[in-house]
This record gives C-alpha cells, sequence and structure tokens, in this order.
C-alpha cells in the first residue's frame, strides 16, 4: 500500500470519527454520574451506559479494523471478537444518530459519519471478517 493511500485512510478515520470521539470522551468523563444513576435506578442511565461501553467497544474495534488495512500481515482481533466490537460500536452509534436526529438535524451528518467509515473499512476488511485467511501471512518451510 502507497503512503498516499495510507495517509487518505488515516485522514478518512480522523474525519470521520472525530466529532463522535468528542462525544463519545464527554461519555467517559461523565461515566461517574452515569454509575451513581444505576445504582440508584434511574432507567434513563442504563441506556447512556450502554451508549459509552458500546461506543467504546466499537472504536477499539474501529482502530483495529483500521490497522488491519494499513498493516494487514501484523497480527490482530480475532474476527468473530472484530464483528461483535463492530456491531456494538454500530448499535450505539445508530442510537445516538437517532436521538440526535430527533432533535437537531444540522449535527446528523457529523454524528453518522462513523457509520458509513466503518462501513467502508467492513467492505475493506470483508475476507479477514469472513474468516479468509487472505491477510494472514504463510508460513515456509525453512
Amino acid at each position: 500500500m502507497t503512503k498516499l493511500k495510507r495517509s487518505l485512510y488515516i485522514l478518512e478515520f480522523m474525519i470521520g470519527f472525530a466529532p463522535s470521539l468528542l462525544i463519545l470522551t464527554l461519555g467517559v468523563i461523565f461515566s461517574p454520574a452515569i454509575l451513581i444513576g444505576l445504582f440508584a435506578g434511574h432507567s434513563s442511565s442504563i441506556l447512556f451506559a450502554f451508549l459509552v461501553a458500546g461506543g467504546l467497544l466499537g472504536f477499539w474495534g474501529a482502530i483495529s479494523l483500521l490497522v488491519l488495512t494499513l498493516h494487514p500481515e501484523q497480527e490482530n482481533t480475532k474476527p468473530k471478537r472484530l464483528k461483535i466490537y463492530v456491531v456494538l460500536g454500530v448499535l450505539s452509534s445508530a442510537v445516538a444518530s437517532y436521538s440526535v436526529g430527533g432533535t437537531t438535524s444540522y449535527l446528523l451528518p457529523f454524528i453518522i459519519a462513523p457509520l458509513f467509515v466503518t462501513l467502508h473499512l467492513v467492505f475493506v476488511q470483508r475476507n479477514y471478517l469472513g474468516g479468509s485467511t487472505a491477510n494472514k501471512s504463510l508460513k515456509q518451510d525453512k
């Protein structure tokens, strides 16, 4: 892969995930309040806890997809686990997109951008996620 192509993948990832990462950072900062709300019995805290936990796992999955795209020869997250991470991240992002879309529609493109970036990375790594050995280097007999 050329340096230009790698740079474009990184730029796409940064632009696509920057706004959602800021929102996720706020969720992590306020996670003690979410935990207190969970123990106090507030039902809305369950949703916020899911969004933060799913967002963190989804972001980890997206980073793994990016690293797998940039360096396919390196060991990475196993495909089954990576699928779970991506699905949790997509669910969290979809719920957040639905919530934001109902209040302010001008922010919606920034919130759904990670969905499109993830979709692109999943498409690029469809062989790996499908269990193919295309990304694995073959060991040669010495």
